[in-house]
This record gives C-alpha cells, sequence and structure tokens, in this order.
C-alpha cells in the first residue's frame, strides 16, 4: 500500500484518510529479515493519515502472526503481534528539524511516495521480543539442547552448580586456614 505525500495535503487532523486494509508482506518479511522470521499471515491495518503544518501523520494499529525460530531450540512458535504505530513524513530537512528526537520522522522520497508496507514490516520485526520459547519450553516440559562439550542449563540448575563448586572438600578444609590473615 502506497500513499501519495500530495494528494494526501487534502486530509486534515478534522477530516482524516480512513485506512482500513489488509496487507501481505510476507515476501517482504522472509527476504529481508530470513533469520528472524519463518512465516507471516496477513495483516489487517486500521487507521488514519493527515497533513499537519505540511506534513503526513500516519497513526495505525496492526494485526496479524509471525512465525519466528525458538531463541532455545529455533523450533517454529506462531506469535502474535498487535501494535500500534504512529510515524510522520516530511518532505524537507527543514521540516525534520521541527520534531524532537523521540518522535518517528521519516523524509519522503523523491517521488512523494509513503511506502506504508515498507514502514509496517519494519516496525513488525521491532514486536519479536529479544526471547522467544515455545509453550513447551516456558512448561518445562522440553530438554535444554546440548552438544559436544556444551549444554544450555536453566538459571536454576546454573546456581546449583556454581553452589557445588563452592563447597570445600572436608579433606582439604585445614588448608584454608593456612593463609590466614592474622598474626600469630
Amino acid at each position: 500500500m502506497k500513499l501519495y505525500f500530495n494528494e494526501l495535503k487534502d486530509y486534515s487532523s478534522n477530516r482524516p484518510l480512513e485506512i482500513n486494509e489488509t496487507i501481505d508482506v510476507k515476501q517482504q518479511l522472509l527476504q529481508r529479515f530470513p533469520d528472524q522470521v519463518l512465516n507471516a499471515s496477513e495483516f489487517k491495518i486500521s487507521g488514519v493519515a493527515f497533513t499537519d503544518k505540511g506534513d503526513v501523520v500516519t497513526s495505525l494499529h496492526v494485526e496479524g502472526t509471525l512465525t519466528v525460530p525458538s531463541t532455545r531450540s529455533l523450533k517454529p512458535v506462531d506469535l502474535p503481534v498487535d501494535f500500534q504505530m504512529d510515524e510522520i513524513y516530511v518532505n524537507s530537512k527543514a521540516a525534520e528539524q521541527r520534531y524532537d528526537d523521540e518522535e518517528a520522522v521519516f523524509m519522503v522520497n523523491e517521488d512523494g511516495k509513503i511506502d506504508i508496507d515498507n514502514a509496517v514490516t519494519e516496525n513488525i520485526v521491532l514486536q519479536i521480543p529479544m526471547i522467544v520459547l515455545s509453550s513447551d519450553e516456558i512448561a518445562g516440559n522440553e530438554e535444554m539442547p546440548k552438544g559436544n562439550d556444551w549444554e544450555v542449563l536453566s538459571s536454576e540448575e546454573f546456581q546449583k552448580r556454581q553452589e557445588d563448586t563452592k563447597k570445600v572438600d572436608p579433606r582439604l578444609a585445614k588448608l584454608s586456614q593456612f593463609f590466614d590473615d592474622s598474626e600469630d
């Protein structure tokens, strides 16, 4: 879905352009982010676009489902995606300076096109959490991955192993007093 900067000048915040579309960005996601996305449903986009002070403002709600690899086992996990994205599009560097660094401000292409599909694709990938686990992994029913000379440990197992290595062998307990700080 593409919007044109010049055509949106007729829409104001009082009378915005209503957007209710279903878009398919699966191929974009798979091509641009093959390590992060395994599959994607179509995404429902709803919201508005309007001009404010000569700039285009979009406020969109995005819903759909991604299939991403588990960060532990790399097994496919369905991840529901439901978020709000607000972006501002400007056509000059001077207009860009009017906004704070925290606001999402983008320059419009030379041809005046605003590529909503591209914006949605990038925002979808930003919604993927750092840790993604399958329901079995969350429940603890899945065995932790391991290989030659390595294994993944739960934090509880790691703490237990740390405590076991700190225990002093009773046969060597007397040696711990050998370097005592007292001045005898």
